[in-house]
């Protein structure tokens, strides 16, 4: 499994660089970095780095869960079929001579072809949404296991143990969004990147909101 020789993250195989230092990975530690290292502090300038990077990155990898999707391919769905429903019915009135158009058979043809496929793609769409629905169960039993979990094991106190008293908050979220994120792939290696920084983010929000509890 490869390791960040920085932040002493264990990784998934297939990961090349850790996604919260922008360091390559090693296959693993040597001696010197497996040793406990003293708490590194950022500089400003790194700070606002690492925020650019993510936030980046955020807008890149932007999670859509699996109901989302399914809500977009099934309105979808419906848009293709009503549209393609009207024109496939006006069209064959039109070729029938039921009622008249300012087109010639030919574009006619053309027309009735084309609202055959959107009605085509809509039958697609629906197939598809309905194969989401397994995709949103499994998605909702995640979620719910990763949510006991970390009720478990996500605490204020273990979180910001390392932490300075005077630690800006700047820096508190850097530091223990990483620490999150790591304990949460660690513990559900099957998570991909995008879903692990939303689930990061909501549990740091929870956990250091006023009156947030998990």
């Amino acid at each position: 499994m490869p390791w960040c020789p920085l932040c002493r993250n264990e990784y998934i195989e297939g990961k090349t660089r850790c996604p919260d230092c922008d360091t390559e990975l090693v296959s693993e530690l040597t001696d010197e970095s497996k040793e406990e290292p003293a708490l590194y502090i950022p500089t400003e300038a790194e700070l606002a780095e690492l925020a650019a990077r993510k936030a980046a990155a955020a807008r890149m990898t932007t999670y859509t869960s699996a109901k989302t999707r399914h809500s977009e391919t099934k309105s979808s769905a419906w848009t293709f079929l009503i549209i393609g429903s009207i024109g496939f019915f006006v069209i064959t009135l039109a070729l029938f001579d039921v009622i008249t158009l300012p087109l010639n058979n030919f574009s006619l043809f053309i027309m009735e072809a084309m609202f055959i496929i959107f009605l085509g793609i809509s039958g697609v769409s629906f197939k598809n949404a309905a194969k989401m629905l397994d995709e949103i169960s499994m998605e909702d039993c995640l979620e719910t296991r990763i949510k006991a979990w970390a009720k478990e094991h996500l605490t204020v106190g273990e979180l910001t143990a390392g932490l300075e008293a005077d630690t800006s908050e700047e820096m508190k979220y850097f530091m223990v969004s990483a620490l999150i994120r790591e304990r949460l792939m660690l513990a559900f290696p099957e998570v991909d990147d995008a879903y692990a920084e939303e689930l990061t983010e909501n549990f740091y929000n929870e956990l250091f909101s006023e009156d947030g509890n998990l």
